[in-house]
């Protein structure tokens, strides 16, 4: 028994020298980019358009997450509205630059699920035929975009049930959602000679262990967050999570995972339930000010990962235009700058 103990002691020794044991190095080669809610800035107050035209060509930025919003995309049951998801990724192609697409009813921004009303009040079958239904619509208008490279299916869908507004669709659904876009895609592949693109989810860099859906898709976007707001404890700060913790984590995992990268590099406040423009510029600077943003830049830059999508580029755009702050996003154009090969 003493035996077994010691033998178990040495293993979660040496598991936590490998992950927190070590000192940080410069990461070369890694492609850097931005996560663009054109619902979020829409919040904020500002131009959506002129917001992401100012990326594309004041901040030089060529890589891009973009979700499509249900509720945004189906308001109306059976009518289709891509418009203004296809606006931005013209605008995007005609820079030459990359787009991760999002689909899903989890997505990005609060409040996490984007179900449309008409589709909150149906059971639960009739609600997964009709996200079926929009799933496969949207897939078929972006599927020859030349600015998509990538699909995003469901946002984090291991992580918290319960945070957002509304039910997330169960796991099990979206596995098969996750099936079908990779059919889709290898179908389309296969009739035009050519690669499919693959197909990613994300999960929680800091609350998950990333494998739930590895066997579902081609590669995770994982969250990297170094200051949170938890309802006990309050301010949060992941100052004992080292840069080489996630690369050694991915490390662990790249049997199982053999694609991962980082969707999600916090790069704004954390504020309860998204509500930026209800919380005072002093309390947004205490889990984010330009000090804390110039940290993040050089902890992205040790991550060791192949791309990086930072978060929060609409709230450097408000800040600008908005707030009289634009350090933030002077700050993002010296970083994007320095880094152009990598973008």
């Amino acid at each position: 028994m003493m035996y077994a103990l010691g033998v178990i002691g040495v293993l979660i020794l040496g598991l936590f020298l490998f992950l927190f044991d070590g000192w940080p190095t410069q990461a070369k080669g890694t492609v850097y980019g931005v996560s663009w809610s054109r619902q979020y800035a829409a919040y904020l107050g500002v131009d959506p358009s002129q917001g992401l035209k100012e990326v594309l060509d004041d901040l030089g930025v060529r890589e891009f997450r973009i979700p499509v919003y249900w509720n945004e995309a189906e308001s109306v049951r059976g009518t289709y509205n891509f418009q203004p998801v296809k606006e931005q990724l013209d605008a995007i192609a005609a820079r030459q630059g990359h787009v991760i697409l999002a689909i899903g009813a989890k997505l990005p921004r609060w409040p996490e699920i984007w179900m449309p009303d008409w589709a909150k009040t149906l059971s639960v079958a009739d609600r997964e035929q009709a996200q079926r239904a929009y799933l496969e619509a949207t897939y078929r208008a972006f599927a020859d975009d030349p600015a998509v490279v990538a699909w995003q299916v469901e946002n984090e869908p291991s992580f918290n049930p319960k945070f957002g507004e509304g039910q997330p669709p169960r796991a099990e659904f979206m596995r098969e959602e996750m099936s079908l876009v990779r059919k889709w895609e290898q179908d389309r592949a296969a009739a035009k000679n050519i690669s499919p693109r693959p197909v990613y989810t994300t999960e929680s860099g800091e609350l998950s262990w990333w494998y739930n859906f590895s066997r579902d898709v081609e590669g995770i976007g994982i969250s990297a967050y170094r200051v949170v707001v938890n309802p006990v404890y309050g301010i949060w700060r992941y100052w004992y999570l080292p840069s080489w913790f996630y690369n050694r984590k991915a490390l662990l995992l790249r049997p199982l995972i053999p694609n991962i990268f980082v969707s999600e590099m916090q790069m704004e406040p954390w504020v309860d339930s998204g509500a930026v423009v209800t919380t005072s510029i002093d309390d947004q600077f205490k889990t984010f000010d330009l000090k804390q943003m110039q940290n993040n830049f050089s902890f992205s830059e040790h991550l060791h990962f192949p791309k990086v999508y930072f978060w929060g580029v609409e709230w450097w755009y408000w800040m600008k235009t908005a707030k009289n702050h634009p350090e933030f996003w002077n700050q993002a154009k010296t970083f994007f700058t320095s880094h152009k090969s990598s973008t």
